[in-house]
């Protein structure tokens, strides 16, 4: 299966009318050399990752920490409807399992696509962690096999001056810093590259949307791709009396922290994720 390089992707992505292109705010931020760990906001499933990735620095290549669901062929069925979910809504869904000329297609678009996107995940060599509830023994000594392998993944990549790309929220950071499940990954990695001699600069990247984009977002951008649909669009705002705004899309790289303890306990890292919660959502708020 054809499969992009990280640069191709990225250009790809930026030339497709299929999203507003975001803006990039606070680069100079961003160090030019030495491990880098980006946190951004993520609310679940949604294009986040994609519009961080579009408007962050090019080289070098960034590594993102995914689900293994999204690059595991044994989670293939829950992918399957995740992507199913992202494409056609509920009711056209319900169409495609009672129309025969629908059936014979629709499955099968969705198979490729599913494919495709653990190739291209795999491609990209995200690092993968598991974030489900383990159900049996057999579950949680894999859990912990792979976690353990993507921590080892990303001191590798850090230890090289290879950004990696990380959402610790748990995809909550929209709604409220409120979170009662804090993710220490973030302090943890800076904690084991300090103790190697290396200060990790942590950016925090928050990716604004205004308003919120969903899936009627990425259709009327691709329209207004069209002159003539932009120019009634303009003309029915002119006569309702309302100003004309096509989505805006801005990523904020703000000034870096760091974490430096050799030894931090865990009160001591949950502090610096509230911390870093809090001003990803103070942030979003100002948006």
């Amino acid at each position: 299966m054809i499969t992009l390089s990280y640069k191709i992707l990225r250009a790809l992505v930026r030339t497709l009318p299929v999203c507003p292109k975001p803006k990039a705010v606070g680069l100079e931020n961003i160090p030019d050399n030495g491990p880098i760990i980006y946190v951004y906001n993520h609310i679940t499933r949604r294009g986040e990752p994609v519009y961080f990735g579009l408007a962050a620095p090019t080289k070098p290549n960034i590594r993102f920490l995914a689900e293994t669901i999204v690059a595991s062929p044994e989670y293939f069925p829950q992918l399957y409807k995740e992507v199913e979910n992202a494409i056609f809504p509920p009711k056209f869904q319900k169409k495609a399992q009672n129309r025969l000329w629908i059936k014979l297609w629709y499955g099968k678009f969705i198979n490729i696509v599913t494919k495709y996107a653990i190739a291209q995940a795999n491609r990209l060599k995200f690092i993968q962690v598991d974030l489900f509830e383990p159900n049996s023994e057999e579950d949680r000594l894999r859990k912990r096999k792979t976690n353990k392998q993507a921590y080892l993944e990303c001191i590798k990549s850090l230890e090289n001056d290879i950004p990696i790309a990380i959402a610790p929220s748990g995809g909550r950071t929209h709604k409220t810093a409120e979170n009662p499940v804090y993710q220490t990954i973030v302090p943890t990695l800076a904690s084991s590259l300090y103790q190697r001699g290396k200060t990790v600069k942590i950016i925090p990247s928050i990716v604004k949307e205004v308003p919120l984009i969903t899936k009627r977002t990425y259709w009327n951008y691709v329209a207004h791709r069209f002159f003539f649909y932009k120019a009634i669009k303009r003309f029915w705002k002119f006569i309702k009396n309302k100003k004309y705004e096509k989505p805006r899309l801005v990523v904020e790289f703000l000034p870096p922290l760091t974490f430096e303890k050799a030894n931090p306990s865990k009160p001591e890292k949950v502090e610096f994720v509230k911390n870093l919660q809090h001003l990803i959502y103070s942030s979003l708020k100002e948006a």
